[in-house]
């Protein structure tokens, strides 16, 4: 095997460059004697991961880097191409995704309960694979064997990029939200990860479902937020949103609204479209290390609003995305609209970056 290969590395003051970087090793890393060494086939490209590339000098500030330069990419597929010693889980020939929280104490009160993506003894990247081990955007990598899935045969590669974020998708619906069959569900952000949380909420019974977006969504993306399921989109620059829900719901509002935007007015919005006593989700700000927005407090102590972050997924969120991607209540298809070679990285991010028709870009190692 190769000794180097090309990765596209985030350094610790937030530059992204293309270079050599050596392959990794098994038994040379944290996770040995249970490591796997990765082929690997398709990495997504995140919000997160643009971010990071194209931040001002000011938002680099806001966003945690790594501490030495490491290779980025977190939605993996990749092949099992050699095993540790003390490997059971998987073999060789296997197609995995790859959990990303592979680091966490297990003995703080936030493990103790299962929460190991919120450990309290580590920072939020410090127990991210991708941030401290080295990610998917390069030809190999290693992981933890306890954060593989092997992928049904019916999963097309490339489309399994997106298990990570349904993976999330389910960790904000279920894990956090408690969302059930017949409640309605406000999506605000028609991306791809809120397509998909328009997908899981479809899944388990939930509705009907109202997503919003801009003018700029709404020649492909709000047309695939309906295609895929939703029952009405909005267009918030040519309607009302508060109106529009206030029409949609007999003045009452919706059950759930789940903030997916990372801009403000969405923040204000999602409390005066849910109902008395709803459930609100703010998420979308977290990819760019969050986003100050006034909030009315009024609001959430009259109407006795629940409001819930989420940050990644604990592993009963991978195993019900597996699930219902496999039994096909979840497609991934259609949302990975675009796949370049790694060494095109650079348009790969624009197009992600700028393009409003396109939903999730992969590249391929």
């Amino acid at each position: 095997m190769e000794k180097t290969m090309l990765g596209l590395v985030t350094y610790p003051n937030g530059d992204v460059r293309l270079e050599e970087v050596p392959v990794p090793k098994l038994g040379e890393n944290p996770y040995a004697p249970h490591d796997v060494l990765l082929e690997v086939e398709y990495c997504g490209i995140c919000g997160s991961d643009i971010h990071k590339w194209t931040a001002s000098e000011a938002e680099k500030a806001a966003v945690l880097h790594p501490p030495r330069k490491v290779v980025q990419g977190h939605e993996i597929v990749a092949r099992v191409i050699a095993t540790g010693p003390e490997v059971t889980r998987v073999k060789s020939g296997d197609r995995v995704v790859c959990e990303i929280v592979t680091f966490y104490c297990g003995h703080c009160p936030a493990c103790l309960e299962g929460r190991f993506n919120i450990c309290n003894t580590l920072r939020p990247m410090d127990g991210r694979a991708h941030y401290v081990t080295g990610g998917g955007f390069a030809k190999y990598t290693v992981w933890p064997e306890f954060q593989l899935h092997v992928l049904p045969d019916n999963v097309d590669s490339k489309s399994a990029v997106l298990l990570e974020p349904t993976a999330g998708s389910i960790h904000s619906i279920i894990s956090r939200m408690g969302v059930r069959a017949g409640e309605s569900v406000a999506i605000l952000g028609p991306g791809a990860r809120g397509i998909l949380l328009m997908q899981v909420c479809k899944a388990i019974g939930a509705g009907p479902i109202f997503m919003s977006g801009l003018d700029r969504d709404a020649d492909f993306r709000l047309v695939m937020a309906k295609k895929l399921g939703a029952d009405v989109v909005i267009n918030v620059d040519k309607e009302d949103i508060r109106k529009r829900i206030a029409e949609l719901t007999g003045g009452i509002g919706v059950d759930v609204v789940l903030e997916n935007t990372g801009s403000v007015e969405p923040i204000a919005e999602s409390l005066d479209i849910v109902r008395k006593g709803g459930k609100v989700l703010w998420a979308g700000g977290g990819i760019r290390g969050g986003i100050t927005a006034p909030v009315d407090t009024h609001k959430i102590i009259v109407k006795e609003i629940d409001v819930k972050g989420e940050i990644s997924q604990i592993p009963y969120d991978w195993k019900t995305a597996i699930h219902l991607v496999g039994t096909g209540d979840v497609v991934l298809d259609p949302l990975v609209t675009h796949a370049f070679p790694l060494s095109q990285w650079e348009d790969g991010f624009n197009l992600a970056a700028t393009s409003h028709d396109c939903l999730r870009v992969a590249l391929k190692p």
